[in-house]
């Protein structure tokens, strides 16, 4: 008995200076390394366009010396279907490595994005439907989205008289469309920006013998106004206390002499099709606009959007 609760004790001691010893060999865990500090000056809010003209927006956060994509928000379109990916993840998406990342969707739809610099991101949406890649969006963000220019977002600042409006593309209620229309005299391209019920603003260039001379016209430099845009430019606004009853440049009585429009910035959309063409154009006007009845107002601003074809 006395052998048998020695040999308990001794296999007990071994058990524990086991556990001990095992704990104390434990390997270290080795430190991480920081990141690539050049990638710690993305953090912040990103937002911007794609090639469908829709919103992209990016959130970069840092995290223990690197940095991460933290948020994504896409809006797109498949055919007539309208979609709104949000995704977030505290822990990353993606983490950024020399100014690059990419991740993928739920549905192995997959975003890729490089920072040009420290104001502008460009990237990629390859867009997984049915199992299948159905098509491919580009996208340009920018860190502050207040720059009204071609790299910001779609937007339109007009004063008619002696009021001021300021419209930013969003979500829900404000966003560029454009359009080319058929007329017996040839083609009119139409760069709108425009709420869900009605266009605010209409900038039209005609008359062309087809869509593909679009980027003929629609290059920097002074433009020249034309009643109904029949050999140049027409402006037409919807003063959004009175859409039912627009104004435009378009009077062949009074004319526009004085006036100026001036295509400012252009910048040719990849839209990831040889058979769709995308440009976006920022355009500064000052000019008399008319209505009926004889009335006459004064109108200025700066319009940043889009014409295809």
């Amino acid at each position: 008995m006395q052998f048998r609760r020695s040999l308990f004790f001794l296999l007990c001691a071994m058990a524990a200076f086991s556990v001990v010893w095992l704990a104390g060999c434990k390997p270290e865990e080795t430190p991480r390394l920081p990141g690539n500090p050049g990638d710690l000056q993305f953090e912040g809010l990103w937002i911007g366009n794609t090639s469908q003209m829709k919103l992209a927006e990016f959130e970069v956060q840092n995290i223990e010396e690197h940095a991460y994509v933290t948020r994504c928000r896409l809006s797109y379109m498949i055919g007539d279907d309208w979609r709104l990916r949000d995704l977030h993840n505290a822990d990353g998406l993606s983490e950024i490595i020399d100014r690059h990342f990419s991740f993928s969707l739920p549905d192995q739809s997959t975003v890729a994005g490089t920072f040009a610099d420290t104001t502008m991101l460009e990237g990629s949406m390859q867009i997984v439907y049915g199992a299948q890649v159905a098509e491919t969006i580009t996208f340009i963000c920018v860190s502050d989205s207040s720059r009204n220019d071609v790299i910001g977002l779609s937007q339109l600042l007009f004063k008619l008289e002696d009021k001021t409006w300021h419209f930013i593309q969003d979500y829900d209620f404000y966003y560029p469309q454009t359009k080319t229309i058929a007329t017996d005299s040839g083609w009119i391209a139409a760069g709108e920006f425009a709420t869900r019920t009605s266009p605010i603003i209409e900038l039209r260039a005609g008359h062309l013998e087809l869509p593909a001379q679009i980027p003929e016209i629609f290059v920097v430099g002074t433009k020249q106004f034309s009643p109904f845009a029949a050999d140049g430019f027409e402006i037409i606004i919807h003063d959004p206390g009175y859409y039912y009853l627009p104004w435009t440049t378009s009077d062949t009585a009074r004319g526009q002499e004085g006036s100026s429009l001036n295509i400012s910035e252009i910048l040719e959309i990849n839209t990831g099709s040889s058979h769709e063409n995308l440009l976006k154009f920022t355009a500064d006007f000052n000019c008399k606009v008319y209505r009926e009845y004889g009335q006459m107002r004064h109108l200025e601003g700066t319009f940043t959007g889009y014409v295809r074809w």
